[in-house]
């Protein structure tokens, strides 16, 4: 069994779901360039891409959206302007991270480097946790990084690594 072609996304994805399907006159007036768009999404090395970009503290869209700005195809319906059309990569980039196993975190990120995309939607692992622990750690982590700016946040980043790495010496696990 292919589990690939489960985490693949395409417009019968936007019409399943009720909400996304009131984007549909953007995949029909613009069908060449959503085919561009779902093969880069479904790309394992730009799904990485895309969990990369979460994982370091930006949007999934800003590992992507250099290559989504720079295929020629969608590049032309961007400059044509049309906020549609941008939202409707946005929702992509939604069913693209719902099939990786994220969620939507409720909040957006800064895009940047973007010609066209100033902030998208963060996304959250959407694993099952073990009594919530997990959740509730992430959440404090996404609360400290909220503190200070970029140095402090580096700085405490760098303190919270070295005590980990220390209590998992002290406990003899890897880190």
């Amino acid at each position: 069994m292919n589990y690939r072609l489960f985490r693949e996304v395409s417009a019968d994805d936007f019409y399943r779901d009720p909400h996304d399907a009131k984007r549909r006159d953007q995949l029909e007036a613009h069908p060449e360039a959503f085919d561009r768009l779902f093969a880069l999404l479904n790309d394992p090395a730009n799904e990485q891409r895309l969990v990369d970009a979460e994982m370091h503290g930006f949007p999934a869209l800003a590992g992507v959206v250099r290559l989504v700005e720079g295929d020629p195809v969608i590049a032309r319906v961007l400059e044509a302007g049309g906020k549609r059309f941008h939202q409707t990569v946005g929702v992509a980039v939604k069913l693209k991270m719902e099939k990786l196993g994220w969620q939507k975190a409720g909040r957006k990120g800064t895009v940047r480097g973007s010609r066209h995309f100033t902030k998208a939607e963060r996304y959250v692992n959407a694993a099952p946790t073990d009594n919530g622990y997990t959740a509730r750690a992430l959440k404090a982590l996404e609360t400290v990084e909220q503190i200070g700016d970029e140095q402090e946040r580096a700085q405490t980043g760098r303190e919270l690594m070295e005590a980990l790495g220390a209590t998992r010496r002290a406990e003899g696990r890897p880190f």
